[in-house]
Parts: structure tokens; C-alpha cells; sequence
């Protein structure tokens, strides 16, 4: 049952991509300030959803869940590496996180990949540190920004699109020839008749 009607700020503080405080409140233990905002979340009726997926033995399962905490916290994180990594750290551990939730669903903790893995997840969360900003409405939320000191998406580098400060239209012509040269060869050798 929805309890609570009037949308409400949330402030998550991450350091190094763990959940430290909420709402300004500071937790020694992971798992509280996650308890924390799952209590503040709840109310809302958020993180009501139903997963349908595979098991080991490729039986087809579902399952109902209401897990707003969860989910807040994932899509705040995730916002918040969006801004302070680079496209390639967020490229590769896009196409590692599938494998690895398979691994570890299928119970294949030991399997030193893992490990390999988990290295490359730790240290891609050097520089994820900063405030979330989450607005909290009647079955769903809403990213509103971030706040970090290692935020990549700074205006004095560039406009998105528009305007930018670090190139100019020559450079630009030149990166373009360069960039496409692979493409080039590969349709001068595999002429189109």
C-alpha cells in the first residue's frame, strides 16, 4: 500500500562506488544506509516489479519482488559512473556484469575468473565518489543529477554537440579521414557493383 503521495528529495553519497550515507546520515555498514533508504523509499510503493528468468538447469522461473532499495541504489550508482568513468570503463564492465551475474547465479564463485573480474570492478570505482540526487513519487523515482569532483561532463571543456574549446574545424577534417581509413579500404576492395 502507497503511504506516502508528496514526491520527496533523496540524497545518496557514494565513495568509491559504496553507498556511504543517506540523506546527509552516515553508515559504517553498507547494508544500514541500504536499509535506510529502503525505509524511506517504501512508502512510495517503488521497486514493484516481476522477473522472469532462467535457472541452472534451464527451467524458466518467476518471481515477484519489491525491492525499491535496490533499485534506486543501482540506477543512482550507475548514473554516477556515467559521469566519472570513461566510455571504454563503461563499455567493458557492461559486457562483464552479464557473465558475471550468470557466473554467480550459476554458483561458480570459485572459478578464478571471478576474481579476475571483481579486480577490474574494484578498481573501476576509484574515482566513482559523489552526491545522487533522487527524486522519490508514487511508484517511481526520478535521477535528478549528480555532484562529484571527478565528474567528466564539464561545460569547460565543451558543449555537447555544439560548442566545444579543444578542437577546430581542421582537426576535425583530419580526425574524420583518419577514423574512417579502415572503412575506406575495406569498400575500395570490396567494390559495390
Amino acid at each position: 500500500q502507497v503511504t506516502k503521495t508528496v514526491p520527496e528529495l533523496l540524497e545518496l553519497q557514494f565513495e568509491k562506488g559504496e553507498l556511504v550515507a543517506v540523506n546527509g546520515e552516515h553508515f559504517s555498514k553498507p547494508v544500514e544506509a541500504i536499509q535506510k533508504v529502503q525505509e524511506i523509499a517504501q512508502p512510495f510503493g517503488i521497486g514493484r516489479d516481476t522477473h522472469v528468468g532462467d535457472t541452472i538447469i534451464g527451467i524458466k522461473g518467476r518471481v515477484s519482488f519489491e525491492a525499491a532499495a535496490s533499485l534506486i541504489i543501482i540506477k543512482a550508482h550507475h548514473l554516477l559512473e556515467k559521469h566519472t568513468l570513461t566510455k571504454n570503463e563503461l563499455m567493458i564492465k557492461d559486457q562483464l556484469s552479464i557473465p558475471y551475474g550468470n557466473y554467480l547465479h550459476d554458483g561458480q564463485v570459485l572459478d578464478p575468473v571471478m576474481k579476475d573480474i571483481e579486480a577490474l570492478f574494484t578498481s573501476s570505482q576509484d574515482k566513482v565518489t559523489g552526491l545522487v540526487k533522487v527524486q522519490l513519487n508514487p511508484y517511481y523515482f526520478s535521477l535528478i543529477g549528480i555532484e562529484s569532483e571527478h565528474d567528466l561532463m564539464s561545460s569547460k571543456f565543451g558543449t555537447y554537440g555544439e560548442i566545444n574549446k579543444a578542437w577546430t574545424e581542421q582537426d576535425v577534417k583530419g580526425f574524420s579521414k583518419i577514423y574512417s581509413n579502415a572503412l575506406s579500404i575495406y569498400y575500395q576492395v570490396n567494390q559495390q557493383t
